[in-house]
């Protein structure tokens, strides 16, 4: 009972022979282009199984190609542009007729899901690629591009004027800081800093960053001398300690030269029988004891030299780490400082500009209605419309909102003097 209603209202909807297509926007006028996205669904009414079948190797998105056409299973390339989501349904419908031998036309509809975008530029704050919408106008595409490119914004001055004042700052803070890295660098004993730093001194903030980088210079010399210091401490003690060890070690070789002639004596007379052979015995085991004080203190100061050799490493080490932290530091301050020097330039010219148009009349000619070009694809080329903002925009239109002194010279233009190919894949972006 429930497919018999089902089939009774498709075949009301949809009346046998004839072909459905609908369009999101209802206006069955528009013609499809290249870039639209499609939905196309085909049913068929089989009375031999009283039963709707639907074809869902066809039931899918397809988007109309760069050739204008559109690639379907079954039906292979078909053409889309140009034509009406009605005439597009009638010709799958059609075709599918034709190539599948079926005696009862099948029912195709097309909507669109996805227009093809359009293109913004000009006197603008974001041009570029937006996607299109039913029933936009140029005013919604406009502020769509983030809304007409202000140059007398007045929180614009002030912020950029703040900007330029904070950059100006991080410039100076960033030379001083060199000037301090590259007497760090020198072993200098006092600061260098630029002649345009030396002629900011008066003010407060630079004198901060002048006072702050000297004070940094001060505690860094200082630190690093501190451990140059301590190891050279280290060191005198250690050579002090060799000196010592080397005194006693005179003093043993004198002890064992003595004990070395007493024994050849002791041993003469122990073999002449004229002393006791344990007194030899007493005087060699004395001689090996001396002897190893002798090594004992060989090892002291073999030990002694070696951390003297180490207190030189750490001071060679000391300073190459101080050094590639200094290169380092001023290597990263060398690069920015180029980069901070370029934003300045930029926004001096900003506040420049701002400011000198402050007081023009002709500047406030931005505030009025917005003149707009329209460069509109066509089957005879490219069209060029001037219109207002009120005009309503198509998929695939190039628009250009035209600066005061621009829409002045297009006011006698022809279309065909004012038309620009339009962008394809990428709208220009410059204003």
């Amino acid at each position: 009972m429930r497919k018999l209603v089902f089939i009774l209202a498709l075949m009301a909807i949809l009346p046998i022979g004839a072909a459905l297509a609908t369009a999101s926007t209802g206006d069955a006028s528009y013609h499809l282009g290249v870039g639209d996205q499609i939905r196309v669904k085909v049913f068929e009414w089989r009375s031999s199984v009283g039963d709707v079948h639907e074809w869902t190797a066809l039931n899918a998105d397809y988007r109309v190609g760069a050739d204008g056409t559109v690639s379907l299973p079954l039906l292979g390339a078909i053409k889309g542009s140009g034509l009406t989501v009605e005439q597009l349904a009638d010709d799958i419908s059609t075709q599918l007729q034709s190539r599948v031998g079926l005696q009862i036309r099948p029912q195709a509809s097309v909507e669109i899901v996805e227009y093809r975008p359009f293109y913004i530029l000009g006197d603008v704050n974001k041009p570029g690629e937006y996607p299109y919408r039913p029933g936009l106008t140029v005013l919604e595409a406009i502020s769509i591009a983030a809304g007409r490119y202000r140059v007398n914004d007045p929180a614009l001055l002030l912020t950029t004027t703040g900007d330029l004042r904070v950059l100006n700052l991080r410039y100076n803070a960033m030379l001083a800081r060199q000037a301090r890295l590259q007497a760090e660098l020198n072993d200098a004993t006092a600061i260098t800093f630029p002649p345009q730093l030396q002629r900011l001194q008066n003010d407060p903030n630079v004198a901060q960053l002048l006072e702050r980088e000297q004070a940094m210079f001060s505690a860094r010399r200082d630190a690093v001398h501190s451990e140059v210091d301590v190891l050279n401490q280290l060191k005198s003690l250690l050579s002090s300690e060799v000196a010592s060890l080397q005194t006693k070690m005179k003093n043993v070789d004198q002890e064992l030269a003595l004990l070395k002639q007493e024994l050849t004596s002791t041993s003469t007379l122990v073999q002449q029988g004229l002393a006791i052979a344990p007194r030899e015995y007493s005087l060699r085991e004395t001689q090996f004891e001396t002897e190893n004080r002798r090594l004992d203190l060989d090892t002291a100061a073999l030990r002694a030299k070696e951390d003297i050799g180490r207190a030189d490493q750490s001071l060679v080490e000391l300073r190459n780490k101080t050094r590639a932290d200094i290169q380092t530091e001023l290597a990263d301050i060398e690069q920015k400082l180029p980069e901070t020097a370029s934003r300045i330039a930029t926004a001096t010219m900003i506040v420049d500009r701002q400011s000198n148009g402050a007081g023009d009349p002709a500047a406030g000619a931005q505030e009025l209605a917005a003149t707009c070009v329209i460069l509109r694809p066509s089957g005879e080329g490219t069209k060029a419309l001037t219109v207002d903002e009120a005009a309503q925009v198509e998929p695939g239109d190039t628009i250009r909102v035209l600066r005061a002194g621009e829409a002045t010279s297009q006011a006698g233009a022809t279309p065909e003097a004012a038309a620009d190919p339009p962008p394809q894949k990428q709208p220009a972006t410059a204003r």
